[in-house]
């Protein structure tokens, strides 16, 4: 029962790498557009053609910085570079979803948004929420961008 106990103690402890892409040959996506990972977890995203963001947003407001969230800033990449892509990472803290886009202008209502543990089934799936973003106005992102206020909204990150 010992070994059985270690074994499975070891396998809960590996953590996992996932590498998305962002934009490039695929156009204004991240691929994959979805990855479930467990806390202690990495997402690994690499740039790849264009200038994109990985920016922290909600379900409720896809196209809109989370107050207090993440992003990677803008991360341009020339048309025919082949190596040396620039990537950002983003440690998983727990199973709460993760919804990410992109602020470059017009990208996240093309659907340019990427979500990590998002509900299977229910009310807040990945085709909700990519919804929600083509629903979102055109519209430029400026310096005088406001983060929204979601202080109490449960899908904020940790600190």
């Amino acid at each position: 029962m010992l070994s059985l106990l270690i074994l499975t103690s070891s396998v809960s402890a590996k953590k996992r790498t996932s590498d998305i892409i962002v934009g490039g040959d695929a156009g204004l996506v991240y691929t994959p557009p979805v990855v479930y990972a467990e806390p202690g977890d990495t997402l690994r995203f690499w740039f790849r053609a264009k200038n994109h963001t990985v920016t922290q947003s909600s379900f409720e407001h896809p196209c809109k910085p989370l107050k207090h969230g993440f992003t990677s800033g803008f991360r341009p990449v020339g048309e025919k570079q082949n190596d040396g892509f620039p990537y950002f990472d983003v440690k998983v803290k727990n199973k709460k979803p993760i919804w990410i886009h992109c602020e470059q202008i017009d990208h996240c209502p093309s659907g340019m948004v990427f979500a990590a543990n998002p509900d299977l089934e229910g009310k807040k799936t990945f085709a909700k929420f990519l919804a929600k973003a083509k629903a979102t106005k055109y519209h430029s992102y400026s310096a005088k961008f406001k983060r929204i206020d979601e202080e109490n909204e449960a899908d904020e990150p940790e600190e």
